[in-house]
């Protein structure tokens, strides 16, 4: 028998070991290869937990506690998120960002005021500095998001490379900053302009359907079959010939679903029609693929269907709610025949009023219609 201070001792020690393990099933960080939605870690939101608590899933499948206070600050480095954040009415919230081109801080205060916690690549110590109340991060940086975690700021993961994902990521954003009305009508103007354009594209024969690829930075680089630009190329009536292509890592890239697949293939795949990323850092020109002798017996550069997606300064391809439009023109693109030049226009202010309250010259944000 042990006398009555051992006894004691061990039941100390006993509840210390017991709260130990409860504190670190709350906030334990997720691992690296974390991946498989495992609903039982929480990460804590802003305030107590307690057992009842409200949440979010994110895009990794971890509980975030959904925080009491709506006036939640937030820091991003990925620059899927700004789109999202303007839709939903969130640039007041924002004090680092990732873009900040001459669009976006014209369209907003709050992004044009926001500092930067990096681009892409976090920069822990600036994260640190601002202590924002969330960090919004892409979902296949798993070693910065437990770093991140490791500063005891809690962070929403987000993947947005198909329609449901994005409406997904409509739902947890609103829920979680308490938007949920927004998100509503963000969610319902997408589905119906989606709904819009499946009818129309039902209308075009299968055997009259053009194929095509989206050309990313460089020649020889497209979307892989899970991106959100093959997605588009599918939804806007065409054959999507990067379909079965996955993407990976390259030595000195960061990891991406763009695939390497080089001018040998491309030319092998025999595309109708070539769409280039709407980047501003491009290292080719769509004139320059029209205008190349090496290029001449590509299907696309033969019937002039090459094209850059807009905008200079809205990228239409970007995961968000732009993809909708730029679906919509890829569409106006390849058959014209089905939406007229009036209608796309229609269609492009329609969506600049909804998102910003007003309209834009086209030679400002960059874009040209099919004649």
């Amino acid at each position: 028998m042990l006398p009555g201070t051992a006894k004691e001792i061990v039941k100390r020690l006993t509840a210390l070991i017991l709260c130990a393990l409860l504190l670190a099933s709350l906030f334990g960080c997720r691992s690296a290869d974390k991946n498989d939605n495992n609903l039982s870690t929480i990460q804590p939101g802003i305030g107590n937990i307690s057992e009842d608590f409200e949440f979010v899933l994110d895009a990794m499948g971890t509980k975030l506690q959904i925080p009491e206070d709506s006036n939640i600050t937030i820091a991003s480095s990925y620059a899927v998120v700004v789109p999202f954040i303007v839709a939903l009415g969130l640039s007041d919230n924002v004090l680092a960002i990732n873009y900040k081109s001459i669009f976006w801080a014209d369209t907003s205060e709050g992004l044009a005021a926001a500092g930067s916690v990096g681009r892409g690549l976090v920069d822990l110590e600036a994260l640190a500095a601002f202590s924002p109340d969330v960090l919004i991060h892409r979902t296949n940086d798993p070693r910065t998001i437990n770093a991140v975690l490791e500063l005891g700021i809690p962070v929403m993961s987000l993947k947005a490379e198909n329609i449901d994902e994005i409406m997904s990521t409509l739902d947890m954003m609103g829920r979680f900053f308490h938007v949920e009305e927004r998100a509503e009508a963000v969610k319902a103007w997408m589905i119906e302009r989606v709904e819009r354009i499946s009818k129309i594209v039902e209308s075009i024969p299968e055997e009259e359907r053009f194929t095509a690829v989206m050309m990313g930075g460089e020649l020889g680089i497209v979307a892989g079959g899970d991106m959100l630009q093959s997605w588009m190329i599918e939804h806007a009536g065409a054959v999507c010939l990067a379909s079965e292509i996955e993407g990976g890592n390259i030595d000195g890239y960061l990891p991406s679903a763009w695939a390497h697949i080089g001018m040998e293939r491309l030319f092998a795949m025999k595309p109708d029609v070539i769409f280039a990323t709407s980047s501003t850092v491009l290292d080719y020109t769509v004139n320059e693929i029209l205008t190349d002798p090496a290029l001449s017996g590509l299907e696309a550069v033969i019937n002039n269907r090459v094209f850059q997606m807009p905008a200079r300064w809205d990228s239409w391809d970007l995961p968000g709610i732009s993809c909708v439009i730029g679906t919509m023109w890829m569409l106006h693109s390849m058959y014209p025949n089905l939406i007229s030049v009036d209608e796309m226009q229609a269609e492009i202010d329609e969506y600049y009023i909804f998102m910003f309250g007003r309209t834009f010259d086209k030679d400002y944000l960059g874009y040209n219609l099919a004649s």
